[in-house]
């Protein structure tokens, strides 16, 4: 699922939501991920096969590291801006093991970009700004 809309859904329909505070990431916006893809293959397309960015994993995700509990604080703080109808009045941080689900989750998760940023010769927009992008998108639909 999508955590956002999965928020902004909770945020529609309940006052209060507990959210994990102890695990952290990187969320990232598919819009900036599509460019960054756009990007790479224009790059890839452009050099000659001796100059080519090296082969491998590249890991893509918006700049700004964020437990799950603040950026749903930050998701209704730009989601209120907007106008959007929401209910919540109160985000609870609780800790994973208040929150059991049946795969374990790792406290952190941010990947590292720097292959890709190093490719592209520009370092991702970050993840607040991604996530205005999809609220007025969202917002207009």
């Amino acid at each position: 699922g999508n955590f956002v809309k999965t928020m902004l859904r909770l945020g529609a329909e309940r006052e209060e939501l507990r959210v994990v505070v102890d695990q952290v990431g990187a969320p990232s916006w598919t819009g900036d991920i599509a460019q960054a893809m756009l990007g790479l293959l224009t790059n890839l397309a452009k050099e000659p096969a001796e100059n080519s960015p090296p082969t491998g994993i590249y890991h893509f995700t918006n700049s700004g590291a964020i437990s799950w509990y603040d950026f749903a604080v930050a998701i209704f703080e730009e989601a209120q801006q907007l106008g959007f109808p929401l209910k919540v009045q109160r985000v609870v941080p609780i800790t994973t093991a208040e929150y059991p689900t049946p795969a374990k989750r790792p406290a952190y998760s941010v990947l590292s970009g720097k292959k890709i940023s190093a490719v592209l010769g520009s370092h991702p927009p970050h993840w607040r700004s991604g996530l205005r992008q999809m609220l007025k998108q969202l917002y207009t639909q």
